[in-house]
Parts: structure tokens; C-alpha cells; sequence
């Protein structure tokens, strides 16, 4: 059968545990003589790269927040600017509007007004057209019935002054 100490195993030799704390000892002591400050220096500059990070990270943060206040402060600046221009345009369009509508009714005022004039002037031209015509009429008939021949001026002014006389009463 198999021997087998249990005992012996379970309890390490202490000569062999005393060796191995001293050689645990020694690592300890190299690695901290030797490797510990560059493990410091590495462990450092990652801290310091990290912090340099989050402080640029931190202002751009607080750049950004800047500029959008900035593009927000001009979007309001510019929607200002734009309704101030949209009003002015309404405004401009409404005056030049009113001013359209009041030449159109200066010219058709004036248009009205000519017309006018000038059914005036034909009816005056008509009315001493007529009273010419009239005295030729009277004239020729005067002369017929009388048969004499006056002079023929007098007869006009008399019969003009006729014609003029019942023209007046007339209108």
C-alpha cells in the first residue's frame, strides 16, 4: 500500500518556510529599490495625462456651452432683425400701395375732369352751331317772307341777339 505522510504534508518544513520569506523578502526589497519609482513616475504621468484630459475636457465643455449662448444669442439677434425687415417691406409695400391707389385716383379724377371739359366744349360748340344754324334759318326765312334785302349784317346782329335772348330763358 502506499505510505503517505499527511501530516508531513500538511505542515511545512520551517527551514523551507523560513527560506522562502526571506527570498519573498529580498524580491520585495529589489522591486521596491529598483522597479517601484518608475512604476511611481508612469503611475503619475497617467494621473497627470488623465487630469490634463478632464480639464480639457471641462473647458471644452464650458467653450461649447459658450458658443451655443453665443448662436442662441444671435439666432434671437437675427429673428429680431428678420421681423424688423419683414415689417418694414409690409410697410414700404403698403405705402407704395397707397401711393399707387392715389396716383390711379389722381389720373381718373384728371381723366373725369377732361372728359368733362371736353363734353362742355362739344355742347357750347353744338349750342352756337345750332344758333348759327338757327339764323340762317331766320334769315332765309325773313328774307323770303319780306323779300327785301336789308343789310344783311344788321339782320345777324338782331337775330344773334334773338337766338341769345331765348338761349338764356332756355336754360
Amino acid at each position: 500500500m502506499l505510505n503517505v505522510d499527511i501530516i508531513g504534508q500538511l505542515v511545512p518544513n520551517p527551514l523551507t518556510m523560513i527560506v522562502q520569506l526571506c527570498s519573498t523578502l529580498v524580491l520585495f526589497l529589489l522591486a521596491k529599490i529598483f522597479l517601484w519609482p518608475s512604476v511611481k513616475k508612469f503611475l503619475d504621468a497617467r494621473t497627470e495625462k488623465m487630469q490634463s484630459d478632464m480639464n480639457a475636457a471641462e473647458q471644452a465643455k464650458q467653450d461649447a456651452i459658450a458658443e451655443y449662448k453665443k448662436a442662441t444669442d444671435q439666432l434671437v439677434s437675427a429673428t429680431g432683425k428678420a421681423e424688423d425687415i419683414i415689417n418694414a417691406a409690409v410697410k414700404q409695400a403698403k405705402d407704395e400701395k397707397a401711393s399707387i391707389l392715389a396716383q390711379a385716383d389722381r389720373e381718373a379724377n384728371a381723366a373725369r375732369k377732361r372728359a368733362h371739359e371736353q363734353i362742355e366744349a362739344e355742347r357750347t360748340e353744338m349750342i352756337q352751331s345750332m344758333q348759327k344754324e338757327m339764323v340762317e334759318v331766320a334769315l332765309s326765312a325773313a328774307g323770303k317772307l319780306l323779300g327785301e334785302k336789308n343789310p344783311e349784317e344788321l339782320d345777324r346782329q338782331a337775330i344773334d341777339m334773338f337766338v341769345k335772348e331765348a338761349g338764356a330763358h332756355g336754360e
